[in-house]
């Protein structure tokens, strides 16, 4: 069973910056996308725009890149894919003991697309879900509650998709420039002493 959410073992991977893909872009874009809840037209006419419709075959076509960004990331021929990622702070997830495992770009990137693939299936799902839900149940017995509960779900969906949409941005950065350019070495010179210092470029 476990084996059916690997993917999100990618929340798991720690780095300084990875919060910010995590978390507070996708706030960030989830407020952006929730801002049209503001007008109450919106809320009449969401049903009648097939937002819900729209958004849900740009997820089906979504999964299908992600899972061939995912075929690619694990064909790409570049030995340095095999290394462990570069940078001032490790990129690394915890083993079975607890200890930080140093990931590869590799191993990275493909947590990252496979998840990103699982979480446009499971939003497109939540989406699909919710639609029958509201449409064959809680518009025909509880309908004074249709436009809460579509609030309410909106907001949700918001999140998920700005959470899909900062991850899949982190993930176009590395398919069409980083994994493209070879890790440098940034030697720093302390004058003072008269010696080098190096450090890596960032992963």
């Amino acid at each position: 069973m476990w084996r059916l959410f690997v993917p999100l073992r990618y929340l798991r991977i720690s780095h300084p910056e990875k919060i910010k893909f995590d978390l507070i872009f996708p706030v960030c874009f989830a407020l952006l996308i929730s801002l049209p809840l503001l007008s109450d037209r919106f809320l009449t006419d969401a049903k009648a725009l097939d937002v819900l419709g729209r958004s849900s075959d740009l997820l089906s076509v979504l999964t299908g890149f992600f899972v061939a960004a995912l075929a690619a990331v694990a064909t790409f021929g570049n030995p340095e894919m095999d290394s462990p990622m570069t940078g001032s702070a490790p990129v690394s997830l915890n083993d079975r003991t607890g200890e930080p495992v140093p990931l590869s770009r590799r191993r990275f990137l493909s947590y990252l697309f496979g998840y990103l693939a699982l979480l446009s299936i499971a939003t497109y799902i939540l989406g699909f879900g919710f639609f029958a839900l509201q449409s064959y149940v809680v518009d025909v017995t509880y309908p004074d509650y249709s436009t809460a509960s579509f609030v309410v779900f909106w907001l949700v969906y918001a999140l998920l998709l700005g959470n899909l949409l900062s991850n899949a941005l982190l993930g176009l950065f590395y398919l069409t420039d980083r994994i493209h350019r070879p890790n440098r070495v940034v030697r720093f010179q302390d004058r003072s002493r008269g010696t080098t210092d190096q450090g890596d470029e960032a992963a």
